[in-house]
């Protein structure tokens, strides 16, 4: 075999790349200066495509010397798809699975290269958004925009998973004055109002502020089901002068629902019922017994100050505090023998969890001959707490095609779960960013860990502990071209605390990820375009399987391994036309485990292969002017849905996948001076697909065709 084909076979991701940005490449003359500010319903924002973020090394390196994959999602892009969800915002992003929850209301639970980004990979700020590890909803009309850090990240983040991090920047004070109201109403009884107000508090401009609130409510596409939001979050700035900013920023959120654990037989979903197909509206709750109230609220600051030419320092904190009431009927077990009924067990979950966080960092820019360098160091300290009540009892069976509800239950009796949780975490990190020669940049990081994790069962009257270091770093070079290709390799590591103790009462070593990449990135010289292309093996060890020796215990002896591809690309080619396109290619599996079935096996919910493009057009002249219109293609691949008993009286099981899907996106939008004008449209065919499979009783559609219209008026 020739050697070029040989390289195309083994990088074929390179070889479409560059198929891909020659022909972008000519439209450059076409296109205006990327530092061009134009007008988006009203707002003035910059005219870019995503090259700027801070998640990857926390000071303000542009992405393409950072050697490490990163996907931005703009505040224009959120408001142009209309996002509801940060699990929406990433469904045109490479790498990012966001199909792991399917329609239930409650979290966002996306996994970033085959592994789970839900749980301590959500952050806010540059501070972890979730206390404790937990999932929450983010309310995307509050942020920015979203940044996704590939890859492992603990060098900069602490305890983290190896796929990576999602960082979500908040609405922040503005120099501008900027008022508007908007009122969104669509299908499955949809209404929505939100208000945005920002500017300056003085005529010296030295106090600024932000006020950003929302509420809605909608019926969902669930029989018997709620969906209710009210969020709001206030700002405010002191800057005296260019070298200072003081910011305290709060957010409060409620949410309220009954739309959770949406879970439903294989048979009946993805594999064949006699009774037929289930629908997508059916409800496996019980309006009388299911409710889920959540309050999410948080205070922080954010202090940067230029002490000279060398040197700053960068101040974040939060304290934040959750609350949750959570009951539920929730189906358990296979399909009894009439391929109908199945058992269901209830559950009364009240928690509460605050948690402390801070991170203090100093940067200073210098040379040493001809090096530059751009040094970062820091420390960062959390604190988490968390109570928590559960009770759990037997409840009435459901027949998924005769359903009888608010049946009498039994009382559930006393809490059998009641404990106490602490977490704290300190760490310290490095890091050099060094340019030196004719475009080479090399990124070095180092950080070392301290954590404890405490635990008091109330119930058993027992009281546990357990302490962890780690160190962890991340290498990586980059040569930039004076054409605006850069070519990178990266190595970069991570760890994760895993909690609860073997059967001899002894503490498991954490989880840890290491991480191979290599890619190469392009931002054509004089053009509004960035492509991203990258190749990456990762390895997590010290995973937890069950311990075949001692039933009811764990091992901290697993292994899963995940390879694959990505392919990104973003260009404003006109004025009037912006393009994204990403094309994912994973391959995950375990690959040492204590159960031999689960060897050579992938995560449920991380599809192997997954393609998105969106295109949105803008009229800019003529008697159209300000007509705009955009739609996108979302193809997700074949995902592996865990086992089944074929036959419902045998004891045999089988392993089995959900189908792909595809989905189509529209919208229609109209600018006005001072209103703007459109209409949604999401799964616009209404495709009719099983998002996720979690087991033969844990399958759940995805979400059908929702259709919003939209109204802001701006002043």
């Amino acid at each position: 075999m020739r050697p070029f084909d040989t390289l195309c076979r083994r990088a074929i991701p390179i070889c479409v790349a560059a198929l891909l940005v020659a022909p972008v490449a000519h439209a450059a003359d076409d296109v205006p200066d990327k530092d061009k500010v134009t007008e988006l319903q009203g707002v003035k924002v910059r005219a870019s495509a995503a090259t700027q973020s801070t998640v990857a090394t926390k000071t303000d390196a542009p992405l393409i010397e950072v050697p490490q994959s990163v996907s931005v999602i703009s505040r224009e892009e959120l408001t142009v798809r209309n996002v509801q969800s940060l699990s929406d915002a990433l469904n045109y992003t490479a790498g990012a699975a966001s199909n792991a929850t399917g329609t239930d209301q409650r979290y966002d639970w996306p996994y970033i290269r085959g592994f789970d980004a839900g749980s301590f990979g959500i952050y806010r700020d540059g501070l972890r958004s979730q206390p404790g590890g937990l999932s929450l909803r983010i309310e995307p009309y509050l942020i920015e925009s979203v940044a996704v850090l590939k890859g492992p990240s603990s060098v900069l983040y602490g305890q983290s998973n190896p796929g990576g991090l999602i960082d979500v920047t908040s609405k922040m004070p503005t120099t501008e004055s900027l008022h508007e109201v908007g009122i969104q109403l669509g299908n499955y009884a949809q209404r929505q109002l939100r208000t945005d107000h920002g500017g300056t508090l003085d005529d010296a401009g030295h106090w600024r502020y932000r006020l950003t609130a929302i509420g809605f409510d909608d019926d969902t596409q669930i029989d018997h089901t709620y969906n209710r939001r009210l969020a709001i979050a206030p700002a405010i700035t002191y800057a005296p002068d260019d070298d200072t900013s003081v910011t305290l920023l709060a957010n409060v959120q409620r949410d309220l629902t009954n739309s959770l654990y949406p879970f439903l037989p294989v048979e009946g979903t993805v594999l064949f019922n006699p009774n037929g197909k289930l629908s997508p509206s059916l409800y496996t709750g019980d309006t009388n017994w299911d409710s889920y109230r959540r309050t999410q609220s948080a205070v922080g600051y954010k202090i940067d100050h230029r002490i000279d030419d060398v040197w700053s320092f960068h101040l974040n904190g939060r304290v934040a505090r959750q609350t949750t009431s959570w009951r539920q009927l929730y189906g358990s077990g296979p399909l009894l023998p009439d391929y109908s009924t199945f058992n269901r067990y209830a559950m009364d979950n009240d928690s509460q969890t605050n948690s402390y966080l801070i991170d203090n960092r100093v940067t200073a820019n210098f040379a040493t001959g001809p090096v530059q360098h751009a040094v970062l160091m820091g420390l960062d300290v959390s604190q988490t707490h968390s109570n928590q009540s559960e009770s759990d009892g037997l409840g009435n069976p459901l027949s998924a095609y005769a359903p009888e509800y608010n049946l009498p239950m039994a009382p559930l009796g006393a809490p059998g779960t009641r404990n106490r949780q602490s977490l704290k975490q300190t760490g310290v990190y490095a890091q050099d960013q060094l340019k030196f020669g004719d475009g080479w940049v090399a990124l070095l990081g180092v950080r070392r860990d301290w954590t404890s994790m405490g635990g008091l069962d109330q119930v058993a009257d027992t009281a546990s502990r357990q302490v962890d270091s780690k160190t962890t770093g991340r290498v990586g070079l980059v040569y930039q071209t004076s054409w605006g290709l850069a070519p990178y390799v990266s190595w970069s590591t991570s760890f994760l605390p895993n909690s609860g103790f073997d059967y001899l009462g002894r503490g498991f070593l954490p989880t840890t990820g290491r991480q191979i990449e290599g890619g190469v990135k392009y931002q054509p010289v004089g053009m509004d375009a960035f492509v991203t292309v990258s190749a990456f093996e990762i390895h997590e060890g010290n995973v937890l399987v069950t311990d075949a020796l001692h039933p009811g215990f764990s091992r901290a002896a697993g292994e899963v391994r995940s390879r694959g591809a990505e392919l990104e690309g973003m260009a404003n080619l006109t004025d009037a036309l912006k393009l994204r396109a990403a094309y994912t290619y994973t391959d995950a599996e375990t690959t040492k485990s204590s159960v031999m079935t689960d060897i050579g096996k992938p995560p449920v919910t991380v599809p192997m292969h997954m393609a998105s493009i969106w295109a949105d057009y803008t009229v800019h002249e003529g008697v159209a002017r300000g007509l705009g219109f955009g739609g996108g293609v979302r193809r997700v691949g074949e995902t592996y849905g865990g086992t089944y008993r074929p036959d419902v009286t045998a004891d045999t099981t089988r392993d089995f996948n959900v189908p792909a899907y595809t989905l189509v996106d529209a919208v229609v939008r109209y600018e006005l001076p001072s209103v703007s004008l459109a209409l949604n449209v999401n799964n616009l065919f209404d495709k009719h697909f099983v998002s996720v499979c979690y087991g033969e009783l844990g399958c759940s559609w995805g979400n059908r065709r929702t259709a919003m219209a939209s109204a802001t008026y701006r002043w």
